[in-house]
């Protein structure tokens, strides 16, 4: 018989165990399973708010963690010995862990990046230990999926973004525009820069605060270095940049202005008459006066 019950006792597979702690045991399932379920709304209310693709899955966990307390709690009520499954639960263990390690790193890393916020789908990030910048389209649990600015799509595993510096592009409403104009050592400094300020004046998309700064910034090897700074919003970043050097190079063309280019000067000449002059060189050099000098 599998089960028999007499005398507040119960027989289960040859084994007599006292009906109270098998009502005591049942109660501290049921108690786990309700506990485990409100313990599963914060939890679950708290990721959707500041990791919301890690919810489902994390609230899950803790479900069936507390879940398998109870369990386990209830068969050790029960009398049953659970030295032996614990050791072979983790021995298991270790061996499932050493399977999917990068599979649990790249779990764990989403759930902490989720918790971290640096960026959001729809960003402009760029990862520097993989080398590659683009717009997030996807964050998954266990990687983020990039579309590069070529159009390409790439998928990088949590793991990897998380132990990298990341650079968002994305995350402030505004950014600065940083272009550098070289002019000819000859040129008028003052005249070029307001000309240069007119035209950034000129661009209503160019924020009045922070506000921009053109400013003579070295001497370069062949011209006067300015450089020019300026603040616009994030998504009108490319177009006003490469905008804004086409219209300087027009302007200081249209007012004279000189932009130079390094320049290399080549000598030619006779090879054979140079290295006659330079053994005669050496010689009078090495030459000992004789006793008549």
């Amino acid at each position: 018989m599998v089960g028999e019950i007499a005398l507040g006792t119960i027989e289960i597979l040859g084994t007599k165990i006292e009906l109270l702690k098998v009502l005591i045991s049942i109660a501290i399932v049921a108690v786990g399973v309700v506990v485990a379920r409100l313990v599963r709304i914060p939890v679950s209310y708290f990721l959707t708010k500041y990791a919301p693709q890690a919810a489902p899955l994390a609230s899950r966990a803790v479900f069936w963690i507390i879940v398998g307390i109870s369990v386990l709690s209830a068969i050790g009520n029960l009398g049953v010995e659970l030295t032996g499954v614990l050791l072979a639960g983790g021995i298991a263990g270790i061996i499932i862990g050493f399977a999917v390690q990068s599979t649990v790193a790249n779990l764990f890393s989403g759930l902490f990046m989720q918790i971290d916020r640096a960026f959001r789908i729809g960003d402009a990030i760029e990862v520097a230990e993989m080398n590659v910048a683009g717009v997030v389209t996807d964050i998954t649990a266990f990687s983020v999926v990039l579309r590069r600015f070529d159009g390409v799509y790439v998928r990088i595993p949590n793991e990897k973004i998380f132990t990298s510096q990341v650079r968002n592009f994305g995350r402030n409403v505004a950014r600065r525009v940083e272009v550098t104009v070289s002019i000819a050592y000859k040129e008028d400094m003052s005249k070029a820069i307001e000309v240069i300020r007119k035209i950034v004046d000129e661009d209503p998309r160019i924020l009045v605060l922070p506000e921009p700064r053109i400013m003579v910034w070295e001497l370069g090897s062949s011209g006067v270095n300015i450089n020019v700074w300026c603040w616009v919003p994030t998504q009108e970043f490319f177009n006003v940049r490469g905008e804004l050097v086409k219209r300087i190079k027009e302007a200081l063309d249209a007012n004279g202005i000189e932009i130079p280019f390094q320049q290399v000067t080549v000598w030619f000449g006779d090879k054979g008459k140079y290295k006659e002059e330079e053994d005669k060189e050496k010689e009078g050099r090495l030459r000992l006066p004789s006793l008549n000098e």
